[in-house]
């Protein structure tokens, strides 16, 4: 449970975070709060926020401490008159709520090294790090103020985390792997791991060793069990800001924009250039060696396997269909090819029956 807090501090600890960039001013008194609750359910030093105008009667109604509201919904719902209680005006409540939620549930960290973690020398740790138990980080790692290498986490040789980032039990860097100020790795995790690279040789497979390096930059999050496999050659890089779930595949030699969001299990093959701003729904399958310009969309499930010079919005996957209507459909797509060798034969057919009856028509004529 979070503690209260009054609500002028918490738009100075939000207004901190969001940079400056909400607009945001109280109407009412100052009261103390210290949690978030559905509007019918918020009491006492309780917020409430309105996204959806649904909610619009329950917002009214709410026994809320204070309630956060852009100002044309404060208008909808109270008038042109607000009434005499605490409305936060906020041009994004929802923001706000997830500034405000991270003001209210901060990280625990127990800054040093943990007896029982093992820190190799000729690594670097801020003093106000946190190296938690059974954590290893291998020698010239470095380590940046604040950061929490939690429980089973393995920082490979070479490696750097920025400042206030947080990485969960059982993450793993390998070597030379970057990641800026600000990320969130998600426990299970695989930064910088070998990619996907060999060269077939008379019916076999050959390794090639991967030499490039996995660099994340300032604020990406990365989902648990998701791995972004480091470069052949050149480097992996994941833009500024850009946000990866569960389960994600990032292949070797990916270049992935700013402030990119990828839902569960999408995979992206290597050597694709994604965007900034692209969004990209969940179990997506992208192919390598192409680019996604940026503030493109990919539906869920969707297959890309190239795509045009200007941004877009693509989706193709086939919803689901009882079991009598997806055989018979499999069976239509099945027999697509020789259709399409019968259009083409109709088609040169309709041609010649219309060049007999133009050269009639000229007779007669």
């Amino acid at each position: 449970m979070s503690q209260n807090l009054m609500l002028s501090k918490l738009v100075e600890a939000v207004n901190e975070r969001a940079k400056g960039r909400l607009s945001m001013r109280i109407s009412g008194e100052d009261v103390p709060v210290g949690r978030f609750m559905p509007p019918d359910q918020a009491g006492e030093g309780d917020l409430s926020f309105l996204t959806d105008p649904r909610y619009a009667e329950a917002m009214k109604a709410s026994r809320a401490a204070a309630l956060v509201l852009r100002e044309k919904d404060a208008a909808g719902v109270f008038g042109e008159t607000l009434p005499a209680r605490t409305i936060l005006i906020c041009d994004n409540p929802y923001a706000f709520f997830a500034f405000a939620s991270q003001v209210f549930y901060p990280v625990k960290r127990n800054p040093g090294i943990h007896p029982r973690a093992y820190v190799e020398d000729g690594a670097e740790v801020d003093p106000t790090a946190t190296v938690d138990v059974f954590a290893v980080v291998r020698r010239g790692a470095k380590i940046g103020p604040r950061a929490l290498i939690s429980s089973g986490v393995v920082v490979g040789e070479n490696c750097e985390v920025g400042a206030d980032t947080i990485i969960y039990p059982n993450a793993v860097l390998y070597e030379g792997t970057v990641v800026g100020e600000g990320g969130c790795i998600q426990s299970g995790a695989v930064l910088g791991g070998d990619g996907f690279g060999f060269a077939p040789f008379r019916g076999e497979w050959v390794k090639i060793p991967q030499r490039g390096r996995t660099v994340l930059g300032n604020e990406v999050e990365i989902g648990a069990n998701t791995t972004v496999d480091r470069g052949a050659l050149e480097d992996t890089v994941v833009g500024e800001g850009t946000k990866l779930d569960n389960q994600v595949q990032i292949g070797h030699n990916d270049r992935i924009g700013r402030h990119c969001v990828m839902a569960s299990c999408v995979g992206i093959a290597g050597s694709t250039t994604v965007g900034d701003h692209v969004m990209i729904g969940g179990a997506a399958m992208i192919n390598g060696h192409i680019t996604i310009p940026s503030g493109s969309g990919v539906g869920p499930a969707t297959a890309i396997t190239g795509w045009g010079k200007e941004p877009a919005e693509q989706m193709g996957f086939f919803p689901a269909l009882s079991k009598r209507e997806f055989m018979l459909s499999a069976s239509i797509t099945a027999r697509l090819p020789e259709m399409r060798r019968d259009l083409k034969r109709l088609e040169k057919e309709v041609e010649q029956l219309r060049a007999l009856i133009r050269k009639e028509e000229a007779k007669e004529a």
